[in-house]
């Protein structure tokens, strides 16, 4: 991998609309009902983890082990800048911040 992250960001892999859809799927069997309208509606994206950036969450009072390579998140739809790597590997680059959960 050619990206290296400076400072408070962390690089995401999204998940195909499938994927997501199953996170849905996975909710709903655990008796958590949630619609694809309201998922739309709230602006809410599902990725891995990738890398974190050194300084990530710092300036919350957590270190950045808080997340881990392979974690699943959720993040803020529309943050951050996709990059390419060199091997054409389509990722976004978030803050920190951008970060809303982490799903176990």
């Amino acid at each position: 991998m050619a990206i290296e992250l400076l400072l408070h960001h962390v690089l995401v892999k999204l998940d195909d609309a499938t994927d997501t859809d199953d996170v849905y799927r996975r909710a709903k069997a655990a008796g958590i009902e949630l619609s694809l309208d309201k998922r739309e509606a709230k602006g809410v994206e599902y990725g891995t983890v990738v890398q974190v950036g050194p300084t990530a969450f710092n300036d919350y009072g957590r270190s950045p082990e808080i997340l881990s390579k392979g974690d699943r998140v959720s993040i803020t739809k529309y943050s951050g800048k996709e990059v390419v790597d060199t091997d054409n590997t389509k990722y976004v680059v978030v803050n920190d911040s951008d970060v809303i959960c982490i799903i176990r």
